[in-house]
């Protein structure tokens, strides 16, 4: 876990010189590449030692970004309980303003208010009710650049958070967000800083973490493997696609 740990801080320190924005992908799968059994429901994989490792390095990021659905699905508190340390600010993807009010976020005190990135578009008046309802909750509303496909622009989106004073964002998923990221990356080799995996050694058959992302495979190079626990961790900095 220190391995982990120290090349986090070596990383952070290197983006901060540089004064970039830092962001860390991670996320837990099993052997064959699932994150969950069904989509929409928690499939439990890593084991103690990872879900430590895991909150350590909340503790070392300025943000925690995740997918509106992986919010709905897992309504998480995305806080720091199993080591000493601050919490992160819950970023949550969430073009349409879908987040529920009756969310952790919103209801227990432990959280912190979510900053909600929102695409700037689409506007009609039950949109409009729900950023009034959300920003009165406690929400920070961020509004960003449409994909041509009409979802959040993650470039415009981390720019952004940037400007805000996020100097760190730990990317935790869903799916979506995991493959979207990664599409980024696949054209923008500086989008992403480190990947971290954690592999179970369990077959799932669920639902896969990254889909395609042809024509071109985001590597992480040189890439280092530690155990924890019952799990396998793989870490490094991205590299150019090949």
């Amino acid at each position: 876990m220190e391995v982990i740990a120290k090349f986090t801080q070596d990383g952070l320190a290197r983006a901060k010189q540089a004064h970039r924005l830092f962001v860390t992908l991670t996320y837990a799968q099993s052997l064959d590449g699932s994150i969950a059994a069904v989509r929409g429901q928690t499939t439990l994989l890593s084991g103690a030692a990872s879900m430590t490792m895991t909150h350590q390095l909340r503790t070392m990021h300025d943000g925690i970004l995740i997918g509106i659905g992986t919010l709905v699905a897992d309504n998480p508190s995305l806080t720091v309980r199993l080591v000493q340390g601050p919490s992160p600010q819950p970023l949550i993807v969430d073009g349409d303003l879908r987040c529920p009010l009756s969310c952790k976020l919103f209801t227990h005190d432990a959280c912190r208010k979510p900053w909600l990135l929102a695409v700037d578009g689409g506007w009609n008046e039950d949109k409009l009710a729900r950023k009034a309802a959300l920003e009165a909750g406690g929400a920070v509303i961020i509004m960003c650049a449409a994909t041509p496909k009409g979802r959040v622009d993650l470039v415009d989106a981390f720019r952004q958070i940037h400007a805000r004073g996020i100097t760190s964002v730990m990317v935790e998923g869903g799916a979506s967000i995991l493959t979207s990221c990664l599409m980024v990356q696949a054209t923008d080799s500086q989008f992403l800083s480190h990947g971290i995996v954690t592999i179970a050694p369990l077959f799932v058959g669920g639902l896969k973490g990254v889909a395609a992302l042809l024509p071109a495979y985001p590597r992480l190079h040189p890439v280092q493997v530690a155990s924890l626990g019952k799990d396998v961790v793989m870490f490094g900095p991205f590299a150019p696609p090949q």
